[in-house]
């Protein structure tokens, strides 16, 4: 039994390896982070970066921002996005680049993995928007919450396929979530291994806590709430997956639980709809 952060984090590091944090999102998050810090000095870090000076081009120029003229300046593009918005898109874009390759492995697909990802960081921003479980969590870091919370897995398959692959095979046999045969195997989940990159990459405390914890209980109350609002998003997620999975059962929230969101029906079939709408950009 892990009595202590820093026993689970000795235990985490002896068994994978946790991706350094990239240049780029470090040089945001220094300038994001800095009462100096702005649209224009971001720009100039995104232009040296050929992938995220693209997502940031396509973003700006797509229907959500409705510009009349095309923008190809990425100071102008920075201008008009934000510190928030772009900090964000940043920490997707690496995410993506650091683990866009991940191992093939028998009864698990990876594509289906990132679908759900997206599908669960719609959600996530919409329930910090629409109940205030979430204890305050920005939307913007919501959204973060929802992309990484199961990133924990992506590294479990890149340091230890083999044993990964006997969690998902005990989940199968034992008709457990995933994360619970994860623990069996490994004496953690995926959760507590991305809360760990969370931290490592300096991403805000409320994320760190948010993923650390949507499959087991915080020791205090605003991180229990935190974890349980990026729990509700996954389960909206699963909801909206219909019967597809990605080769494993997922750790969904009851519908008695779920009550504790607060939501009208009204505002339970609008996320379930975008949810269901969400794909991998």
């Amino acid at each position: 039994m892990i009595s202590t952060t820093a026993e689970l984090e000795e235990l985490i590091d002896g068994t994978v390896s946790i991706p350094t944090i990239p240049t780029v999102l470090t040089e945001i998050t220094a300038i994001f982070n800095s009462a100096d810090g702005s649209a224009k000095d971001a720009a100039k870090v995104i232009e040296k970066d050929p992938a995220i000076a693209t997502r940031v081009l396509r973003l700006v120029n797509s229907s959500f921002y409705g510009l009349k003229n095309p923008v190809s300046n990425i100071n102008l593009a920075c201008s008009i996005l934000g510190l928030k918005v772009i900090k964000n898109l940043v920490v997707q874009a690496t995410v993506l680049q650091t683990f866009g390759q991940t191992p093939a492995i028998t009864g698990f697909d990876a594509q289906w993995l990132w679908d759900h990802s997206f599908k669960t960081a719609i959600a996530c921003r919409m329930l910090a928007e629409k109940t205030p479980v979430g204890n305050g969590l920005a939307k913007d870091d919501a959204y973060t919450c929802g992309l990484i919370h199961d990133i924990g897995k992506l590294i479990l398959i890149e340091s230890q396929t083999d044993r990964f692959g006997e969690a998902l095979q005990l989940s199968a046999k034992s008709k457990a979530p995933l994360a619970k045969a994860e623990g069996e195997v490994f004496g953690f989940n995926h959760a507590h291994v991305g809360g760990l990159l969370a931290n490592r990459w300096n991403l805000a405390p409320a994320v760190q806590a948010a993923v650390m914890y949507h499959h087991s209980p915080a020791t205090n109350a605003e991180d229990w709430a935190r974890g349980f609002l990026v729990m509700a998003a996954n389960t909206y997620a699963h909801r909206a997956a219909g019967e597809t999975t990605g080769g494993y059962l997922g750790d969904r929230c009851d519908s008695d639980t779920m009550q504790a969101l607060g939501l009208t029906p009204e505002q339970d079939a609008e996320i379930l709809a975008a949810t269901q709408l969400a794909r991998m950009a």
